[in-house]
């Protein structure tokens, strides 16, 4: 069946022969089917190791910090493998992470799922000032933005081990405050995440980590835009390791098929060091 459904997918391939929605979905369909989820946990369980760290173990802690948390009604869209990164570190004996910096606390469920994996940590987020046009236009805000503040506000107060300060990030160049682990998850386009990502390792810690999200390889130019999808971090952190100023390597945002069976679509977290 499946070398049928390719040979159809090759006699079509002509724009004349068949639209390019339905192309797209039949060669969606096509990697789905063929898609080996084992062989990607493998590589993504390696590339753990490369960093000491256990994903397994992770898993272990986070599916129950998570469940402690009652996290699981939103865990089908948001979950992805930064978190397993972050729970394998809070389970790390060979990093001490007492200073945690979230750059974009979007609704406040990252900053305290931080707090909770580490409790004697002081978790510091940021995110654009509620009055910024960004802030109100992005991310399906503008209809219910007070709610939005509110419930987010909410969140935040679980725990006080979470600071949050309502903060450009540009303004980081500022600061003098070093942290042990920082996580950039703010606008994903030129030229914020560059700025983003240059700034971060100003205030990175000796043996810090850097964690980069949506981490696009390849884009057409007409996917990408400045705050959701580009492969601006991508870019940024190739050219900071051809002059050896940073080690990373990428691992996978999220491993089921519908999220990475298509390899020019596939997103990931970077994992970042200074030299």
């Amino acid at each position: 069946m499946n070398n049928l459904l390719l040979k159809l997918i090759r006699n079509l391939i002509r724009p004349h022969k068949i639209p390019k929605k339905i192309f797209n979905k039949l060669n969606y369909y096509f990697n789905f089917k063929k898609y080996n989820q084992n062989f990607f946990e493998k590589e993504q369980n390696d590339i753990f190791k490369y960093f000491g760290l256990n994903r397994e173990e992770g898993i272990k802690k986070l599916t129950l910090i998570k469940k402690e948390l009652g996290f699981k009604s939103r865990d089908s869209g948001m979950s992805s493998e930064h978190e397993v990164i972050f729970s394998s570190l809070s389970l790390s004996k060979n990093k001490s992470i007492t200073d945690i910096l979230e750059i974009g606390t979007f609704d406040g469920f990252n900053a305290l799922l931080l707090s909770n994996l580490f409790p004697n940590s002081n978790i510091d987020t940021i995110d654009l000032p509620e009055n910024d046009d960004d802030f109100i236009n992005f991310y399906n805000r503008k209809d219910n933005i007070i709610k939005f503040i509110q419930d987010r506000n909410i969140i935040l107060s679980k725990n006080k081990n979470i600071n949050y300060s309502p903060l450009n990030s540009l303004k980081l160049l500022n600061y003098k405050k070093k942290y042990d682990l920082i996580w950039i998850d703010g606008a994903h386009g030129y030229p914020v995440v560059c700025i983003d990502i240059i700034n971060s390792l100003n205030i990175l810690k000796e043996n810090g980590l850097i964690l980069c999200d949506d981490v696009h390889l390849k884009l057409n130019q007409s996917n990408s835009d400045i705050m959701y999808s580009s492969i601006a971090t991508y870019e940024t952190l190739n050219e900071l390791k051809k002059e050896d100023l940073i080690n990373f390597r990428l691992i996978y945002k999220r491993l089921g098929a519908e999220h990475n069976c298509i390899e020019n679509e596939r997103k990931f977290v970077a994992i970042v060091s200074k030299i």
